[in-house]
């Protein structure tokens, strides 16, 4: 909607004066002044013009394949022309008469009951007809606790385990004609039904017509088992929330991820057979700090706010301090990033500092009587107003520096520094970014709120103060867990691969030609918790865990039938695997080995072609010459085998830096695609533009995508040599597959429970996709020396895959591949995902 230029300039460009007036002033109006107002509105509405009003009205459940339940309620009004204010409804949204004759017409929003807190995804519309103007209004609720909703002309009660629902008409259309009144319960039937409606089917559709003037329409059922109790892990004063994704059982994944690095870390360190190097040592000590780290901000993340809750009913405290808890929490996250990142000793004093002093800043504002930053029970001061924003930024600020400092320190193990300038200009960009949406997601939730609001009410810019308070009172809370979820999927990878860098065994051992058993199990774990995605949400209890502990079983399957398959692991002199006979200074020399071999085969095949007769004593000496070269090797391996399967670089440590270079150009698209699912496909995008944290969902979800695409081919040039095949795309498919059966598990259990299974095939397909591309440019680079021989790059591939089976595998894929992705594409994600907790 468009902005009003009157409530901007009075609202945004007001002087400091006029808000210390305005929030020293005592509210003008009391109850009477309201319900005098009230009773003039009603008179101006000429409600007696109103008799001859038609109505349909519905009700719409969806419960199936949603993680929570949703109520959409649909309402068309039929106005006769007889209607004195029916010409103010084809005016602007923010003209006064357009809003007054809403307000007639729909029952919502008064001086005392300000807000209207209803989703709308989708806009009012009015048209005029002979007949009269229509107005179209639609609303939506997602059910995310026991409570009572309101939504169009609808209330819904969910706090006991049979969810009534009733129709509350607007007060003006209670004498209108109810021409039709439909209710669609999704699934369960209804457990009782007042009044009995007119037709019914098998008791969760049913249909009235025809009342004037409307009965309280009601009925209660029984909603499915996944959706309530997901409601119910959601509801603050319910038990059972510990347990919940945003609690619990959200922790409990950062412990199993802390415990598996621990068990890397010591694996490695046994794995090493001798004292490590100092800067080994290093290395591992980096991984156990980060181990330890991560399980207990984990546990500060997720459930610092349940430990507040228990003693606020031990000690019985009057007022809720979770917002004071969770800067407190968000300030001591910032400041363990810096410690672990060592920031030199100016930068981090002057933190330090800065944190404390912010803290300190909170904390008085709860016990004095002047808050210069949102409290629990009272509004902020005026100088709060803005010192808030420079408290929040400087808070974002220093986390987005101790996360990159961070991430320094997990990769480069102390090996190298980004330049300070970067950081420090990254980091203030990403505090801006954040602030300045959820400034901008102010402006956009005020207009969604007041949207039939007349700004010249007396209260207005009181309420104005009030929102704009309470909203920056939810922003240390809505922004934690999204911040530390950001750092954390980016620093588990970085650390486990910080530590491979400087403690795998290849750089002491010359016949080390594939990772040691150790360096195996890391991947295992690097795996099922960088590589696979979260899936596993079931009850409203985050299955996470579960499933990252069923995909180090699937992947260690995955390694262990592999290895026996793997060309380089077949047995040759004195019974040593392949791999380990042939030294990195043969590489030069197995290349032009199996550029010799294809020519043998090309002249073959041309031989062939010709006459036999004449060709019959060149067939022969060529067929002895590859028969030669076979038996240098073992038993159905080629010379163009061993070729592909060493891979592109010297060393298994050179394939993974490479495959996931590689992997992360094709991941580009991939992650615009599973970005469009999420958070644009269907109706994402308008709750994610009202969110105070929409920025950090953007961020969360682009990097989250991205690091899935690298890690796994990170994961896939490791175990290059390991993996069975022959060509990448056949490697890549083991990979796919590995990450297909959790994902699919998952996809099987949430469609059995009725619950979501948005965007699983797309990310499927997605991953498949990327591997496979990544395996071809592999093998394409693996045969880069002899890119001068070819015209084009086009005609290298198909030198490469001259081999009509492996072409036509390869393309085959890519066309299964692509066709799901643009099925997910089209049909888009969740229609919403739910506002917030």
């Amino acid at each position: 909607m468009k902005e009003d230029p009157g409530a901007v300039i009075r609202l945004r460009y007001c002087a400091f004066l006029t808000l210390v007036l305005v929030l020293l002033s005592a509210p003008i109006g009391t109850d009477d002044a309201y319900a005098h107002e009230a009773h003039q509105a009603a008179d101006d509405c000429r409600v007696d013009q109103l008799r001859d009003v038609k109505v349909r009205a519905s009700a719409k459940f969806d419960h199936n394949g949603r993680d929570y339940s949703i109520l959409t309620s649909r309402m068309e009004v039929t106005i006769p022309p007889g209607w004195v204010r029916a010409p103010d409804l084809l005016l602007g949204t923010h003209a006064s008469r357009y809003r007054q004759a809403l307000r007639c017409l729909l029952g919502k929003v008064e001086q005392k009951d300000f807000f209207d807190f209803e989703w709308r995804l989708k806009p009012l519309t009015v048209e005029a007809a002979q007949q009269g103007t229509v107005v179209h209004y639609e609303a939506v609720v997602w059910v995310q606790g026991l409570e009572t909703y309101g939504v169009g002309p609808w209330e819904l009660d969910t706090e006991k385990p049979v969810w009534k629902l009733r129709l509350l008409p607007p007060r003006n259309l209670v004498g209108a004609t109810w021409e039709e009144v439909h209710v669609d319960l999704g699934g369960p039937g209804a457990n009782w039904v007042s009044p009995p409606p007119a037709i019914g089917e098998e008791g969760t559709v049913l249909r009235w017509h025809n009342r004037k003037p409307v009965a309280s329409i009601g009925l209660g059922f029984h909603p499915p088992m996944p959706q309530r109790w997901a409601a119910i892990t959601l509801s603050l004063d319910e038990p059972w929330e510990a347990l919940g994704a945003y609690s619990g059982s959200g922790a409990a994944w950062y412990v199993a991820t802390g415990v598996g690095v621990l068990v890397v870390a010591g694996r490695l360190r046994r794995g090493r057979g001798q004292r490590p190097t100092d800067d080994e040592e290093g290395a591992l000590r980096t991984l156990r700090s980060w181990g330890v780290l991560q399980t207990f901000i984990g546990l500060l993340v997720y459930m610092g706010d349940n430990v507040l809750y228990f003693l606020s009913d031990e000690f019985l405290w009057k007022y809720g301090y979770g917002t004071t808890v969770a800067l407190v929490s968000l300030i001591v996250v910032a400041a363990l990033l810096c410690f672990f990142g060592r920031l030199n000793r100016t930068l981090l004093i002057t933190f330090c500092a800065l944190m404390l002093s912010i803290a300190a800043v909170s904390i008085a504002s709860e016990v004095s009587e002047f808050s210069l930053l949102p409290t629990s029970d009272r509004p902020m001061s005026p100088v709060g107003l803005w010192l808030t924003l420079v408290a929040y930024a400087v808070v974002v600020f220093v986390f987005w520096v101790g996360a990159f400092f961070a991430g320094q320190r997990a990769l480069l193990m102390n090996g190298g520094r980004l330049p300070l300038w970067a950081v420090l200009s990254v980091s203030a960009g990403l505090s801006a970014l954040t602030l300045l949406w959820a400034f901008i997601a102010f402006w956009r939730d005020w207009d969604h709120l007041t949207w039939l609001v007349d700004t010249a009410w007396t209260n207005y810019e009181d309420k104005w103060l009030e929102r704009y308070d309470l909203w920056w009172w939810w922003f240390p809370d809505s922004s934690l867990s999204l911040l530390w979820d950001c750092v954390a999927l980016v620093l588990t990878p970085l650390v486990l691969v910080g530590a491979l860098r400087v403690c795998r065994a290849e750089q002491h051992e010359a016949g080390s030609f594939t990772p040691s058993e150790a360096e195996r199990f890391l991947f295992v774990v690097f795996f099922a918790f960088v590589v696979l995605p979260g899936y596993g949400y079931y009850f409203g209890i985050s299955g996470s865990v579960l499933a990252s502990l069923f995909g180090m079983f699937v992947v260690w399957v995955l390694l262990y039938f592999a290895r026996s398959r793997s060309v380089l692991e077949r047995p040759y002199v004195d019974n040593l695997p392949l791999g380990r006979v042939i030294s990195r200074t043969e590489r030069s020399d197995l290349l032009r080995l199996a550029r010799h071999y294809r020519e043998l085969q090309e002249q073959l095949h041309h031989l062939r072609a010709g006459s036999p007769a004449e060709n019959t004593s060149a067939h022969e000496a060529i067929e002895r010459e590859i028969d030669r070269l076979d038996q240098c090797l073992p038993e159905g391996v080629r010379p163009v085998d061993v070729a592909f399967a060493c891979g592109p670089m010297a060393t298994w440590w050179g394939n993974a830096c490479r495959c996931a270079m590689i992997a992360c150009l094709f991941g580009i698209p991939a992650t615009g695609l599973m970005y469009w699912v999420d958070l644009i496909g269907s109706d994402t995008w308008i709750p994610l533009t009202r969110s105070d944290v929409g920025f950090l969902s953007i961020l969360f979800t682009v990097v989250y995508w991205h690091v899935i695409w690298v890690s796994g081919g990170f994961f896939m040039g490791a175990l290059w040599r390991d993996l069975p095949g022959r060509h990448g795309p056949t490697k890549a498919l083991c990979v796919a597959v590995a990450f297909a059966i959790p994902v699919i598990a998952h996809q099987i259990i949430a469609e059995l429970v009725g619950q979501s299974v948005a965007g699983v095939t797309g990310s499927v397909a997605a991953f498949a996709s990327v591997m496979t591309f990544t395996g071809l440019v592999m093998d394409v680079q693996t045969f880069q020396s002899e890119r001068r021989y070819w015209p084009s790059s086009a005609s290298l591939v198909m030198y490469v895959y001259r081999m009509r089976f492996a072409s036509i595998g390869f393309f085959l894929a890519q066309i299964v591949a692509l066709a799901t992705i643009w099925k997910a594409f089209r049909e888009g994600g969740p229609t919403a995902p739910p506002p917030g907790r």
